[in-house]
C-alpha cells in the first residue's frame, strides 16, 4: 500500500504512445472534444468560498457509509438509510436553508457569481418542506417517513434505491455457497471472510473477522450440514441466519415481514487519480497511488488550520472546498479526496470546444465567465483523489458533521485492475459501476489543461477508459465479457473473483450544486474566514453548530 512514484511527463507521453490504441488520432490537430451541449462542471470568474446547495441527505452515523474507488475512475458512495436519516431528512434541509437565509439577511455573506442558492430555495418552497416539518408531530411516523422518502427521491432522481429481497432467498443462495466449499477449506481465514461478505455482496464489507463473528459463522456452517435432516434444522438455519445477518451488518439491513427491506442513497462521481499508469496483462491502466483500506485522518500539518479531518487549504486552486485526507505523504503534504484542483481558463483554451469558451455570467449576463471547473476522469493528480468541485462539496454534506466521526469512515480503494461490482438497485443483477461522464485531460505543472486523453463521445471514451474490455452492441448496450472484482483482507486489496457477461451500470452525471459567496465582516482568507467556511459545511440535524464561528453569536444549532 506504499505510494508509487509518479511517472515524469516525458515517461507518461511515451507510455501512451506505445500503449493506447488510437494515440495518433488523439494527438492530431483536429478538435477532440465536441460541443455535446452545456459542459458539466461549474463556470466561475475567480476563486471564492462556496456552500452546498444540493439535496443529498446528511448521515451522522459513519458506519452506514461505504466509499469505494474502482476501475473506470469513479467513486461510489452508498449510505444505508435508517429511521434516523429518513426522519431527519426534511428537517435537515430546512435547517440548512434557515442558516443560509439568516446569513444572507443579516448581510454576513453576500451571494456572488451564480444563483444556485435561489434554485435551492425555490425547490424547498415548491415541495412545501417547511410546512411538512411543522406537521411532523401530528403525522403518523410511517406516513411522515413515506413522505420524506418521496421528496428525497424527487430531489435526488435515480439515487435513492429500495433494496427489498426475501430473507429465505438470500439464505438459500448463501447456503449453496457454503455447500460449494470443501470442508477442508473451512479453516481458511480469507475464504471465511469472503464467505461472510458474500451473504449480501457489496453490502457487507468486512475486512477482518472478530472471534465472535467467526464463532457464529462456524455455527452457521454446521447448521447448513444439518439442513437436510429435519425441518427443525431448516427453521433453525433461518432463525440463526437472520441473527447472523443482523450481527455482521450492525442491524442496518433489517428484516420486515420476511424481507430484507431498506432504502439506500447511492451516488457515483467521476474521479481523477494519480497521473501515472500501471501495467496489467499488456495494458496500461490509470493508477490509484494507494490501494486497500484507508480511513480518513486529521491533518496535523499544513498551511491552513489543522487538527481536523475536514481541512481547508489556503491555496486558492483548491477552491476553499473541503479536503478529506487519508494518507500523510511527507512534509506538509497529504493525499486526500479534494476538489477539481485545476481550472480551465476559457479564453484560448487548448481543450475546450469554442462554444464552451463563451459563457455569460448568471448574476451579471453582461460579464462573461472566465473559468470552468471540470474534473478529469483519468490520471491527473500527484497522489490525491479528485472529484468535481460540486461533488466534493456534496460528499462533505453526505458525511458526518464532526471531525471525530469522519475519522471512523474507511475508504475502500480497489486495485487499479479491479472493478466496483455491485447490485445497486437490489434487483438481483450485479453490474460494473460507472457514470455518464466522458472527459479526461492532462495538465501542466502550473495546472493548465493542455491535452485530452480521448474524445468526449461515449463509445470512443469507453474504449480508452476500459482499455478495450467493454463490448458495445449496435443498440449501445455495454457489457463486460469478463470483469475482475476486488476483495479486502486486513486493509489490503487483493484480486477477487471474475464475473462473466456483466453489464455496465451508467449512473447519470449529477449536476454540481454550490453557491459562491463573499464575507462582509472580514476576509474569507483570514482564520475567521476558514473557521466560518468549515462550520457552514457542518450544519445539519444532529450537530451542535458553533454560532460564534458563523458570526451568529446567539448560536444556531441542529437538533
Amino acid at each position: 500500500m506504499k505510494s508509487k512514484k509518479p511517472l515524469t511527463c516525458a515517461a507518461m507521453i511515451l507510455v501512451f504512445i506505445f500503449s493506447v490504441t488510437g494515440w495518433s488520432e488523439q494527438t492530431s490537430q483536429a478538435p477532440l472534444w465536441e460541443d455535446t451541449g452545456p459542459p458539466p462542471g461549474i463556470y466561475f470568474y475567480w476563486y471564492e468560498p462556496s456552500f452546498y446547495t444540493g439535496f443529498a441527505p446528511r448521515c451522522q452515523e459513519p458506519e452506514r457509509i461505504h466509499i469505494r474507488l474502482g476501475r473506470g475512475n469513479q467513486t461510489r458512495i452508498t449510505v444505508v438509510l435508517g429511521v434516523t436519516q429518513i426522519d431527519s431528512y426534511l428537517e435537515d434541509l430546512v435547517t440548512r436553508d434557515t442558516v443560509y437565509k439568516e446569513l444572507i439577511d443579516r448581510k454576513i455573506i453576500e451571494l456572488t457569481q451564480n444563483k444556485e442558492y435561489e434554485k435551492f430555495e425555490s425547490r424547498i418552497q415548491e415541495e412545501d418542506i417547511q410546512k411538512l416539518v411543522e406537521q411532523k408531530k401530528s403525522m403518523k411516523p410511517d406516513d411522515y417517513r413515506t413522505k420524506s422518502l418521496e421528496i428525497m427521491r424527487s430531489l435526488n432522481p435515480n439515487r435513492v434505491f429500495h433494496f427489498r429481497q426475501p430473507l429465505s432467498l438470500i439464505l438459500k443462495n448463501w447456503q449453496q455457497k457454503i455447500m460449494d466449499i470443501p470442508e477442508i477449506e473451512y479453516s481458511n481465514q480469507p475464504l471465511k471472510l469472503k464467505l461472510v461478505n458474500s451473504m449480501l455482496p457489496g453490502r457487507i464489507n468486512l475486512y477482518n473477522l472478530t472471534p465472535e463473528i467467526e464463532m457464529k459463522l462456524d455455527r452457521m456452517i454446521s447448521a447448513v450440514h444439518e439442513i437436510n435432516k429435519t425441518k427443525q434444522s431448516q427453521d433453525l438455519f433461518l432463525k440463526e441466519g437472520e441473527d447472523f445477518l443482523n450481527h455482521v451488518t450492525g442491524r442496518h439491513y433489517p428484516v420486515r415481514e420476511g424481507f430484507v427491506d431498506v432504502y439506500e442513497f447511492t451516488t457515483i462521481y467521476p474521479t481523477g487519480t494519480a497521473k501515472s499508469w500501471v501495467a496489467y496483462r499488456g495494458k496500461q491502466l490509470p493508477d490509484f497511488s494507494v490501494t486497500g483500506i484507508w480511513p480518513f485522518i486529521p491533518r496535523s500539518k499544513g498551511k491552513g488550520l489543522v487538527g481536523m479531518v475536514d481541512y481547508l487549504s489556503s491555496n486558492p486552486g483548491y477552491g476553499y472546498i473541503t479536503m478529506l485526507p487519508y494518507q500523510h505523504a511527507g512534509g506538509l503534504s497529504y493525499n486526500a479526496y479534494h476538489n477539481t484542483g485545476v481550472r480551465c481558463p476559457l479564453a484560448g483554451s487548448k481543450i475546450l470546444p469554442v462554444t464552451w469558451q463563451k459563457a455569460p455570467g448568471i448574476r451579471d449576463p453582461k460579464r462573461p465567465y472566465q473559468n470552468l471547473w471540470i474534473i478529469s476522469r483519468g490520471p491527473v493528480s500527484h497522489g490525491c483523489t479528485r472529484l468535481g468541485s460540486g461533488h466534493m462539496s456534496e460528499m462533505r454534506n453526505l458525511l458526518p458533521s464532526a471531525s471525530k466521526d469522519l475519522e471512523k469512515i474507511d475508504t475502500f480503494r480497489n486495485l487499479p485492475q479491479c472493478y466496483d461490482i455491485f447490485d445497486i438497485n437490489g434487483d438481483g443483477l450485479e453490474e460494473v459501476m460507472g457514470v455518464k461522464y466522458y472527459l479526461a485531460y492532462a495538465h501542466t505543472e502550473d495546472r493548465v489543461p493542455y491535452m485530452v486523453y480521448a474524445t468526449n463521445k461515449r463509445e470512443p471514451f469507453y474504449r480508452w477508459l476500459y482499455a478495450g474490455e467493454l463490448h458495445m452492441d449496435s443498440d449501445g448496450k455495454a457489457l463486460f465479457p469478463q470483469a475482475l472484482s476486488c476483495q479486502f483482507i486486513d486493509k489490503k486489496a487483493i484480486e477477487g473473483e471474475y464475473y462473466k457477461n456483466i453489464p455496465l451500470w451508467e449512473a447519470e452525471y449529477e449536476p454540481e450544486c454550490i453557491q459562491f459567496y463573499r464575507f462582509r465582516p472580514f476576509s474569507f482568507e483570514s482564520p475567521q474566514g476558514f473557521e466560518f467556511n468549515r462550520e457552514l459545511r457542518r450544519v445539519g440535524v444532529g450537530y451542535q453548530v458553533d454560532g460564534k464561528k458563523l458570526q451568529l453569536h446567539e448560536g444556531t444549532s441542529g437538533k
